[in-house]
């Protein structure tokens, strides 16, 4: 009957990680839609600000 506890730990460990792995791989819960459209503004605001300045620096600057 050892042989049953020393298999044990292999299974639970291994059920363990499928059952951590399952919930880690869940989709994430839609937005509601006031949290989709604040969202989608941030979106569109990140859109109209350049990456970079307007102005041009050469290499003596």
């Amino acid at each position: 009957m050892a042989w049953a506890l020393w298999l044990s730990a292999p299974v639970g460990a291994t059920v363990l990680a499928a059952l951590w792995a399952w919930w880690r791989a869940r989709p994430k819960r839609p937005l509601d839609t006031d949290a989709a459209m604040q969202a989608h503004r941030d979106y569109l605001a990140a859109l109209t600000v350049p990456a970079r300045g307007t102005e041009r620096v050469g290499p003596d600057d």
